[in-house]
This record gives C-alpha cells, sequence and structure tokens, in this order.
C-alpha cells in the first residue's frame, strides 16, 4: 500500500490507525528572570518645596528658575521691618522679665516678698524668654536658604507679592542623589522586584540611547488612587541633563525570578482566556496525553506555563493539531 509522509505538517496517511508523525522537545523547568516594564516621569531624587516660615511681603528673590544654587546660598527675603519691630519687642520684655527676676530673688531672700511673687517672676521671665526665642527663630525663617546644592526647577512667586506662612517659593532640586523614574506597578509584579535589581531605560528625548538605572526604593503600600505600589528607580544619566518630567520607558530585570515551565510556542494547541491545550509524549505507550495548562505569559518563542507538567515531560512541539488524547505518534527527528 502506498504511504505519504507530510513530516512537521501533517500526519503519516496509512490507514486510521496509523500513527501520526510529531517532533518533541523536552519541558523546560527553569528559574529565569522576566523583565516587568512599564513607564514613569523623571523627576530628581530629592526635590524640595522652600517657602518662609512667616507671612509678609517679599523684598528680594535673587534667583531665576534654571539657577544652580549652592548650600546656605540667600534665595529671597522677606521685607523685615515688621520682623525687626517684633524681635526687639521680645527682647525688651524679656530684658525687663529678667530684671524684676533678679530683683525680687533679692527681696525674697531678704524675706521682703512671699514665695509666690518670686515664682511669678521666674514665670514671667521664662515666658519672656520663650518669646524671644521664636521671635529670633521667626526672623531667621524669614530669609530662605538653600538648604543643599542644586538646581531651582520652579519659582512660583515675584518680588513685592504679600505671601503667606508655608506657602511655596521654589521647587528646589538637590544634585546630590541624581534623577530617578518612578513607576507603579501591580501585585503580581511588585513581588518579584527588590532594591538593587538592575533596569533599562530610554527616553524619546535621547532616541537611541540606552540608559541603566538600579531600583532604589520598593513601596511598602499601594497609592490608595491608582491601586498599584510605587518603584523609584535611581538612573545614571551618563553625563546627559534629565530633565523633571520627561517620559521614561522602563524594563527591570529582577534577580530572583521563580521556577517556571517554558515550552515551545508551537506546542500550543488551543489556548482561551489564560487557558491552553498541550500533549506530552508517553514513550512507553507512544501514545499523546492531552494536558491542560495556565499561560503565564508569552515570550519570544516560548511560552511560560503552569500546571500538571513533570521535569521529564517531552512536549508535542510540531503535529499537535492532527492529535486527540491517546492518540498514536511516531517520533521524527526535527532538526
Amino acid at each position: 500500500m502506498a504511504m505519504m509522509l507530510f513530516f512537521f505538517s501533517g500526519p503519516v496517511w496509512a490507514d486510521s490507525v496509523d500513527a501520526v508523525a510529531v517532533t518533541v522537545e523536552q519541558v523546560k523547568h527553569e528559574n529565569r528572570s522576566q523583565p516587568i516594564r512599564n513607564s514613569g516621569r523623571i523627576s530628581h531624587k530629592n526635590e524640595m518645596r522652600l517657602s518662609f516660615k512667616t507671612s509678609g511681603l517679599i523684598e528680594l528673590i535673587s534667583v531665576e528658575e534654571g539657577d544652580e544654587v549652592i548650600a546656605g546660598q540667600v534665595l529671597a527675603t522677606l521685607d523685615l521691618e515688621e520682623i525687626d519691630a517684633q524681635q526687639k519687642r521680645a527682647a525688651a520684655s524679656y530684658k525687663k522679665a529678667a530684671a524684676d527676676l533678679e530683683r525680687f530673688s533679692k527681696l525674697h531672700n531678704d524675706a521682703l516678698v512671699s514665695l509666690q511673687v518670686l515664682q511669678n517672676a521666674e514665670s514671667a521671665n521664662d515666658s519672656a524668654a520663650a518669646e524671644l526665642q521664636i521671635a529670633n527663630f521667626n526672623k531667621k525663617l524669614s530669609v530662605i536658604r538653600a538648604p543643599a546644592g542644586g538646581r531651582i526647577l520652579k519659582r512660583y512667586v515675584e518680588s513685592n507679592e504679600l505671601i503667606q506662612s508655608g506657602q511655596p517659593v521654589f521647587l528646589l532640586a538637590s544634585s546630590k542623589q541624581g534623577s530617578v523614574v518612578r513607576v507603579g506597578l501591580i501585585d503580581q509584579d511588585i513581588v518579584k522586584v527588590a532594591v538593587g535589581d538592575p533596569a533599562n531605560i530610554s527616553l524619546d528625548a535621547y532616541p537611541g540611547r540606552k540608559f541603566t538605572g538600579t531600583v532604589s526604593e520598593v513601596a511598602l503600600s499601594t497609592d490608595s488612587k491608582a491601586g498599584t505600589f510605587e518603584v523609584e528607580i535611581l538612573i545614571n544619566d551618563q553625563g546627559y541633563t534629565l530633565r523633571s518630567g520627561l517620559i521614561a520607558r522602563v524594563e527591570i530585570m529582577p534577580e530572583s525570578g521563580d521556577m517556571q515551565y517554558y515550552i515551545p510556542i508551537e506546542s500550543i494547541f488551543k489556548a482561551d482566556n489564560g487557558r491552553a491545550t498541550i500533549f506530552v509524549y508517553d514513550e512507553s505507550s507512544s501514545t499523546a496525553n492531552e494536558v491542560n495548562v495556565e499561560i503565564v505569559e508569552f515570550l519570544l518563542a516560548e511560552a511560560v506555563v503552569r500546571g500538571s507538567l513533570k521535569i521529564s515531560d517531552k512536549v508535542i512541539k510540531l503535529g499537535a493539531p492532527y492529535l486527540t488524547d491517546g492518540s498514536s505518534i511516531s517520533v521524527v527527528d526535527g532538526s
């Protein structure tokens, strides 16, 4: 009887019970790190909103947006006329309270005033000292100095504006800690990421240029609005200017992965809703056994799956569409 063989694309026809020609491949059970991809915005690691502690009229602003500043540099000052007056009044009150305390202490030692009078003088002295301390502190914080070297990203006000206590005046990016990109990850991804994991970063602003980074922070709780976990990646800027707000695409490479099963994509016979049918080669009976698996992820030439597979299993790579559970098969060399 004539026989036609169609290797890799069809069955071997002889009669209804002839074996189907297939190729097989060993299941891979490996611990691989799959990249986690997301996007976010560039920002500086340490961005500080600077403001005055007291309200008042702005007398001087000495820097513009984009200016480089050094630690301790004066950036802005309030009109100090009212603040100086408050300080002088507090100093005068303290001087009087201190003199009263000294006088009443001597009178008490001579038994000329009661203990209560002395205690009242002590309380008045303490109160005046606290008021003077507050006045000195307010004057000190009526001048904004750069807490660290860096760059002025934003200036929110102008000279001669009346400003309230705590109202932002500048946004300062510290140059000490570099730039970062922050991305939000879902719960399935966040458990795979750890501080120190490497990352690859690409920016539309620098097409073709690849930047590297390292995971520097991993959130322990979700963002209440987005429902994702924030991950911060510290970027090696390679000397390029990375402005806050640039869009970055990030590929995190977790150093720790899960033991997973990897099979050829060709072995997926039917796939629906994250489930798939594959066939496993039973060497003892030369038959194909149908196995249902869960698809974790599709890679370039492989599928990551979960299911009742064993390390020793071999899956049908070519020929699966012609099989049913228990079909007789003939293994051929697919190289």
